[in-house]
């Protein structure tokens, strides 16, 4: 009896030791060992792969297309990838995510996303691009590539001229730069030039060159020279007067160039076909032509009413299709297509001429370039058909077009309170957003969280007030902070998504969170009062944290305070505003310091922040930064699980030893009674 009990005691010792050391296995890794395995193994940006080390040098674009391949060294449930730019200038931020989708472990995967530069990134040519898989445990895992765009090159000098030609009017007629823009027949071409300039500019002039197709001949205009400061627009005007044997001709090439006094140059080309009103005027009949069908991006179109249509959202052209069936005999037809935006600005193409007899049915495919910029507009869309006598038969399409399938757009996100969060008290998160696509949606929800907590807050966009199209929609999340929730950086995000597919608009900004136990530091200096609530936390590799310092002005006149960041060589500082500032009498500001490494960095550093008052040093701030790198954060939770098989293996050598230790004192009949005792109660049990 004792020695059944003393073997029962050994293994029951053997599974305590076991579940502690997988229990202490657990909290040393920490939420970065949950199972969670995915590769990212290879990220393109405009057909460029990028790379995690330096800066990666892509070609100057309006547009990132991110082409993401990885694999799933465990089973993926629910994941989604994300893609964040965001302007290392100005701090603005685009992204675009996938929908959620399932993978097999040692499964490989190429998704493709979209991120379209706002207009005040397009000024920047300094990027973070973080890559995101997220499980629906909000498990993830993340790479940052730094982006630099590089020009493109002019034809001329070899460099860019940062010029943006905004509009070109032939004879008061917008054109757009595309194969073929209609105007009325004329022996002289007006044209109007509205341009932007993007960098200063010094002797600068226009040049506007025309030319013949059929012939080859040019006539061309320049304008005098000119001075432009940068982001300032201007325009100017051209004449080109037709020669004699340019007059007989219907077919040109208009191309216009922007030239600085060291030969630097922008250039845009339009095709120009004119149109004989006359001849229209004196035919003036019906073209006996049925248009049968029209075909606007691969969906048909119904005449007089209002289409919708979604268009891929880097999409510059419009594919168009015109279905048609004569009922008589017609010679050198041509069918041309305008498109008018509300504005006034047209596009247009037009076909070849070609011949046509009673009977026959014929399709003619068209392009029509878009005008850059536009979220969604009302169209109207004109399809004609005209003959070598200007007999025409014509046919009008209303349309409604979105650059994007999902169509909220999600502007801003506003806390309060705004300098920084606490832990056991309430979070409000104000989130800005409108509905700028064709189609009215349903079963859209906004969810406003941080994952990193496990805090949400939802809402059903059926259930807020809608003021009308385009028109923003603001609404208020609380999310309550636990109170255990340690002093550190947190993500925020915000997401509108349809619960019938797996699109949605994502935006995500860091908040500070101040845990319960830490203790402010108090500095005071003559009357300025400075509140630093923490001054050393962990700095992830490829993540900013936030530095809360709060001033508040004790004196009795309103002080002018400059704050100035020293790096170190080893962080990116940034602050949440202007680095200057007036506090009024007993006006208390708090500013959030941003602060991300550089590469190669690790372990604890120091940074430094100056606070300046009338060109004097009032207060020099340490803090400090314990800098992780991805790879030290794996080889920690690594090391945990290494150490608790480890403590596994001693101990199961340990018992083994006990039991043929017990096994040789016992003889061979006692040990084999206790042993069938032993299998006896247990399968009795």
């Amino acid at each position: 009896m004792n020695i059944k009990s003393y073997v029962l005691s050994a293994f029951l010792l053997v599974f305590a030791v076991l579940a502690t050391g997988y229990a202490n296995a657990d909290i040393s890794s920490g939420s970065s060992f949950s199972g969670f395995d995915v590769s990212i193994d290879r990220v393109k940006v405009n057909s460029n792969v990028v790379t995690t080390f330096g800066s990666n040098l892509i070609a100057d674009s309006n547009t990132f297309s991110v082409a993401v391949e990885f694999t799933a060294v465990r089973a993926l449930n629910d994941g989604h990838v994300e893609a964040v730019l965001r302007g290392r200038q100005t701090g603005d931020v685009v992204s675009d995510a996938t929908g959620n989708f399932d993978l097999a472990q040692n499964q490989n995967s190429l998704v493709q996303l979209s991120l379209a530069l706002t207009d005040g990134l397009k000024r920047e040519d300094q990027f973070d691009l973080t890559i995101k898989i997220i499980d629906v445990r909000g498990n993830s895992e993340q790479k940052t590539y730094q982006i630099k765009t590089k020009q493109r090159v002019s034809a001329i000098s070899g460099r860019a001229f940062d010029v943006s030609i905004d509009r070109v009017r032939v004879n008061g007629q917008v054109v757009a730069p595309s194969r073929t823009n209609f105007i009325d027949e004329s022996n002289d071409f007006d044209v109007d030039v509205e341009f932007t300039a993007l960098e200063d500019m010094e002797d600068s002039h226009v040049e506007a060159i025309l030319r013949d197709l059929s012939s080859g001949n040019v006539v061309a205009d320049a304008t005098s020279n000119f001075d432009l400061s940068q982001d300032s627009s201007s325009s100017q005007s051209l004449n080109l007067e037709l020669l004699d044997n340019l007059k007989q001709s219907s077919s040109f090439e208009l191309a216009i160039k922007i030239i600085n006094a060291e030969g630097d140059s922008v250039q845009q080309t339009y095709g120009i076909r004119m149109r004989d009103d006359n001849a229209v005027g004196r035919a003036g009949r019906q073209l006996d032509i049925s248009i049968d069908s029209v075909e606007l991006e691969d969906s048909f179109i119904a005449e007089d009413e209002n289409n919708f249509i979604i268009i891929d959202s880097t999409g510059k052209k419009l594919d168009l299709r015109v279905r048609l069936t004569s009922l008589e005999d017609a010679e050198d037809a041509h069918v041309d297509a305008v498109l008018a935006f509300e504005n006034g600005d047209v596009v247009s193409d037009a076909t070849t001429t070609f011949d046509i007899s009673d009977g026959q049915s014929v399709a003619k495919r068209l392009e029509l370039p878009l005008i850059e910029g536009f979220e969604q507009n009302n169209f109207k869309l004109k399809v004609k058909i005209t003959d070598a006598e200007g007999n025409s038969e014509e046919k009008i399409y209303g349309l409604k077009i979105s650059r994007q399938s999902f169509p909220f757009i999600i502007s801003s996100i506003a806390l309060s309170p705004e300098d920084n969060a606490e832990a056991g008290k309430a979070l409000i998160a104000r989130l800005t957003f409108k509905n700028s696509g064709v189609v009215p949606l349903e079963g859209i929800s906004a969810k406003v969280s941080i994952p990193e907590l496990g805090i949400s807050s939802t809402k059903f966009v059926d259930q807020i007030k809608n003021s009308g199209r385009l028109s923003e929609v603001r609404e208020d999340f609380i999310l309550k902070v636990l109170d255990d929730t340690p002093t550190g950086t947190y993500t925020l995000r915000s997401e509108i998504a349809s619960q019938f597919g797996g699109s949605s608009e994502v935006k995500e900004i860091p908040v500070f969170i101040l845990g319960r136990d830490e203790q402010s530091q108090q500095i005071v200096n003559d009357k300025l009062v400075i509140k630093v609530p923490i001054a050393n936390q962990k700095v992830f590799a490829d993540s900013e944290v936030i530095y809360p310092i709060t001033l508040t002005n004790q004196g009795p006149d309103a002080e002018t305070y400059t704050l100035l960041l020293d790096g170190a060589d080893w962080a990116n500082l940034r602050l949440s505003e202007s680095n200057t500032f007036v506090l009024e009498p007993k006006e208390s500001k708090t500013l959030n310091v941003y602060v991300s490494s550089k590469e190669d960095v690790k372990g604890e550093q120091i940074f430094t922040i100056a606070i300046k008052n009338n060109g004097e040093v009032l207060q020099n701030i340490i803090l400090k930064g314990n800098v992780i790198s991805a790879q030290s954060s794996f080889s920690l939770s690594l090391k945990g699980v290494l150490e608790a098989i480890l403590i596994g293996v001693v101990v199961l050598l340990a018992v083994i030893g006990l039991i043929f230790g017990i096994r040789q004192l016992m003889s061979d009949d006692e040990y084999e009674s206790t042993e069938a005792k032993l299998e006896g109660e247990a399968y009795y049990s």
